[in-house]
């Protein structure tokens, strides 16, 4: 079953995921908010395949050898024990909107549009941005 999470870069040297992210769910809801986000900015939403993140070698992203699961409560550190971040995942970060932009840009997603839990991830979102943290969506699949 594929998962999606809406997840704060708390840091990045290293690169370290928030505990604190968020299961969005159903996929319909979760759909429609992307599209809502994609009128402000396509990038402003950026989602990445989970499994994509790590690397076992230089020139592969994606791993065999180590499995992130991000339903574990604990920040997802990108140190070389266990987890290297892969080149794919360092060419996303780089791509990603500036903090003070994608603050603008969610602020502005009408409340009215949205449903209670809608709602509560464009509030996280704001509060993670609030906080220093770039946010991103990370698609996490079935095992």
């Amino acid at each position: 079953m594929t998962r999606y999470w809406l997840t704060p870069i708390a840091g990045y040297s290293p690169l370290v995921l928030g505990s604190d992210r968020l299961l969005c769910s159903p996929l319909t809801k979760l759909e429609a908010f992307r599209e809502l986000a994609n009128v402000r900015h396509p990038r402003l939403l950026s989602m990445f395949k989970a499994s994509l993140l790590l690397s076992d070698d230089e020139e592969i992203c994606g791993s065999e050898l180590v499995e992130l699961d991000l339903s574990n409560s604990e920040a997802v550190v990108f140190d070389g024990d266990p987890f290297h971040l892969s080149h794919c995942a360092e060419a996303f970060l780089d791509r990603l909107l500036k903090q003070e932009e994608a603050w603008g840009f969610v602020s502005s997603l009408d409340d009215s549009a949205l449903d209670a839990d809608q709602i509560i991830w464009k509030n996280q979102w704001l509060r993670w941005l609030e906080l220093g943290c770039d946010v991103i969506l990370l698609r996490e699949d079935g095992r």
